[in-house]
């Protein structure tokens, strides 16, 4: 049996010294220095987690390349293999055409090797060439990519986005953070301006709070998608929850009215027929007083059973905060748990992200580590008063009405406060297919579901917004490929995922902690006037700049 896996061995050797003189591509055979694993890295070889798990060599097919070859997500200069060579002695196995000779430890324990100097940006290639003995089989588990950081790399690249920016903070802009995702590398992290800069009276402060690559904010309605899509498509990779269900079959209750046609893939399309929102908050809202909650509880209970269509189902995409209120609540309804704590307990904490939480002063966040909004609670500069209303700059409590009042903080559509750098991992988690390092939150069919453009708008996904056809260059910016989807908030984030461009931008601003300006008869927050609160203009400078 050796002799047979040495004779291939020699056949590769000759094919390179063949091969040495000519245009064509050598094969490349190399002995790669391996490494003990850690008791992590047992576990995860143990228990087949990761991107791959392989017990090679295998007979799926009948037809014969199809077998002992997969692709696998990688980017260059990254990336790992942990190897069981069981009973087997010699291993062959290639990688991106280049070809590792592996040998069994003399005490057979697990190893693994580094696939650095093999990987490359994008879709990589692992062929298993021979194994000795031949009726051997061996076990092979490789991890998702992680983010790895390079700030200098293309740091010269950013000077229009960096000029645009501080001007802009100059100007009167409050501030921003801004982080760049190219390859797998994290290649812009730069915060500018202020956390803190207004007074509740709208004047400077004397001693104003600078911005950190750190700060947290309020992401606004980008909780609908790393807070409520997350634990949506980990629920229906599951099997525990599918889209195409009506409501009702998760809450029995939710009837008259039309309620039981509606579907949860209505809610994420946003074709339930729901008005955009419903201010619970107030007791002179539009739908009388019967609709003022200040109480979980029973703002649930008025949009299971009380709240309105405004449309005919499927009529037409009306953006609604009321449908993702009622995903949340589908989550907590499925898994019998507070909406934060399913997140924190599957999402953030599994991947070491501190920093995302709702209601972070009540997690243990300190105030100066937090972005300020609005500048009087929720009044606008005066212009808006109800019972309830905060006073003062909102700093550390969602800035959202109906999710503060009437939800306490957690809620489907807005609550969630996270910082740049956990933002960017839980945006590698999508862009990767589900999974990053050695876990798997969703499947990349679920995936693929969720991001597919709506039948009745392809500006929607189930509830990602798409690029596609560039209507959303406003956001996206010019040069977004037609697969990038991600979202924004009201308070002045956004978020971009480019798989064709192996592209993630994170920015986040607090546009709206900034004085209110007249407008003929309405006004407006000062922020949303600068290009930097506006976003297209920065993600076509990004894109330009990676492209060079």
């Amino acid at each position: 049996m050796q002799r047979k896996f040495f004779l291939i061995l020699a056949g590769l050797l000759s094919l390179l010294v063949a091969c040495s003189s000519t245009e064509q591509t050598s094969t490349v055979v190399s002995k790669p220095a391996v490494q003990p694993l850690t008791a992590a890295e047992q576990l995860a070889l143990a228990s087949g987690t990761g991107q791959l798990q392989l017990s090679w060599p295998e007979q799926r097919s009948e037809r014969v390349a199809l077998n002992n070859r997969r692709r696998f997500l990688a980017y260059a200069g990254q990336g790992e293999l942990l190897v069981n060579m069981q009973q087997a002695t010699e291993l062959l196995l290639e990688v991106n055409q280049q070809v590792l000779h592996l040998q069994r430890p003399s005490d057979g324990s697990p190893f693994k090797v580094e696939l650095a100097d093999y990987t490359r940006n994008g879709e990589n290639r692992l062929q298993l060439v021979a194994v000795t003995p031949t009726d051997a089989t061996v076990q092979l588990s490789l991890p998702y990519p992680t983010l790895r950081s390079d700030l200098e790399r293309d740091s010269a690249a950013f000077r229009e986005v960096d000029q645009l920016i501080n001007a802009e903070v100059a100007d009167g802009f409050p501030g921003a953070v801004l982080l760049v995702v190219k390859d797998g590398v994290v290649i812009k992290h730069t915060a500018y301006g202020y956390a803190q800069r207004y007074n509740s009276d709208a004047q400077p402060l004397a001693e104003p709070v600078t911005m950190q690559p750190d700060t947290l904010f309020d992401i606004a309605s980008n909780t609908k998608m790393y807070a409520t899509n997350y634990a949506l498509m980990r629920l229906v990779s599951e099997g525990k929850l599918n889209v195409n269900l009506p409501i009702q079959h998760y809450f029995p209750e939710y009837q008259g009215d039309g309620r039981e046609q509606r579907t949860v893939k209505d809610l994420l399309y946003h074709t339930a027929g729901y008005p955009p929102e419903v201010h619970f908050f107030r007791p002179d809202n539009r739908h009388g007083p019967a609709f003022y909650s200040l109480n979980k509880a029973h703002t649930e209970h008025l949009i299971l059973t009380q709240v309105p269509f405004a449309t005919a189902r499927g009529q037409q995409a009306v953006y609604s905060d009321v449908d993702y209120m009622l995903l949340g609540m589908l989550i907590e309804r499925i898994t019998e748990q507070p909406l934060d704590q399913y997140l924190e307990q599957h999402f953030y904490q599994a991947l070491g992200l501190s920093n995302t939480v709702f209601n972070p002063l009540l997690k243990g966040i300190d105030k100066s580590r937090l972005a300020a909004t609005e500048l009087n609670g929720n009044s606008r500069g005066g212009r808006v008063d109800f019972p309830a209303n905060r006073q003062g700059v909102i700093l550390g409590e969602v800035h959202d009405e109906k999710a503060y009042y009437s939800f306490q903080g957690i809620a489907g559509h807005a609550g969630l406060f996270s910082t740049a750098h956990d933002l960017a991992v839980l945006m590698a988690v999508a862009m990767q297919g589900g999974g990053y390092g050695w876990q798997q939150f969703f499947d990349q069919a679920t995936l693929q579901q969720f991001i597919s453009p709506s039948p009745y708008d392809h500006k929607f996904g189930l509830g990602w917004r798409t690029a596609v056809q560039g209507d959303l260059a406003w956001h996206f910016g010019a040069y977004a490929s037609d697969t990038a989807y991600g979202h924004t908030g009201w308070t002045g984030t956004a978020t971009v995922i480019d798989p064709a461009q192996q592209l993630m931008v994170v920015l986040l601003t607090n546009k709206k902690h900034s004085p209110i300006v007249a407008d003929g008869d309405s006004y407006r927050f000062m922020g949303d006037s600068f290009e930097t609160g506006r976003y297209g203009s920065i993600l076509t400078l990004i894109y330009e700049a990676v492209q060079r």
